[in-house]
């Protein structure tokens, strides 16, 4: 994939990304909420089955799988993403996005001019593809290897006000087995849960988690096996 399309696509996610942030805000603000993430909003979606939604000038249609976003200056459609990720690439709701906004990269307009270079992108290990949808994959340049510690006996979970504790078991030791890199840009992500692993009462490390910025086996095991099961028994 050349340089330009990896530009424009990645451009192309954090508008989507900026206008969800704006709507979760709006909304926040409006009803007196503290929805975080994109479950929360699904959460909320399941109940107030609202479909259409005003926020800073910007008007939101949800369709389907996804969303429209827009107002006189811009205009974005997009499906929601595969776990937390706001959205992947569509090939061709990303090129009806930059045929909408006048995008200067004319040749991107073809959708599936895009999907055959998203196909190929996979195939090279750039992009992977997750229900239809494709998302880039974290080069290893950009990771690094987490020192986990040998001795602890307690694994503490922060997430904004709350807090889980559990014993070290071994489902904690699979996922720490599998977490042979993250993303070292992680602590600028705002959505993360914050590991923390203790010893006789001590903090003995402490790292960042969300699922985007792990590999997927160890996102399996901590988000699916041990979140999962922590909000189930806090009745979230």
């Amino acid at each position: 994939m050349e340089e330009e399309l990896q530009i424009v696509l990645k451009e192309y996610i954090k508008d989507v990304e900026d206008v969800c942030r704006i709507l979760v805000k709006s909304i926040n603000n409006s009803e007196n909420l503290n929805l975080k993430n994109k479950y929360d909003f699904f959460a909320y979606r399941s109940c107030c089955k609202k479909m259409e939604f005003e926020a800073e000038g910007i008007s939101y249609r949800l369709h389907g799988k996804g969303c429209m976003a827009f107002n006189v200056k811009k205009f974005i459609d997009w499906d929601f993403g595969y776990r937390s990720r706001w959205c992947g690439i569509d090939p061709w709701k990303v090129s009806n996005t930059l045929k909408r906004n006048n995008n200067p990269h004319i040749e991107y307009y073809d959708g599936y001019l895009l999907q055959a270079i998203c196909e190929e992108s996979v195939k090279e290990g750039i992009m992977f593809k997750k229900y239809d949808q494709y998302y880039f994959e974290t080069p290893a340049k950009e990771t690094y290897k987490p020192e986990f510690p040998a001795e602890f006996d307690t694994l503490i979970i922060e997430y904004f006000n709350s807090y889980w504790s559990i014993p070290r078991n071994k489902i904690v030791e699979r996922f720490i087995r599998k977490s042979t890199w993250i993303y070292n840009q992680i602590n600028k992500e705002d959505d993360k849960y914050i590991l923390k692993f203790l010893l006789n009462g001590k903090e003995v490390y402490a790292i960042p988690y969300n699922d985007v910025c792990y590999p997927e086996n160890a996102v399996k095991i901590m988000s699916d096996e041990i979140i999962k099961n922590l909000l189930k028994s806090k009745g979230k």
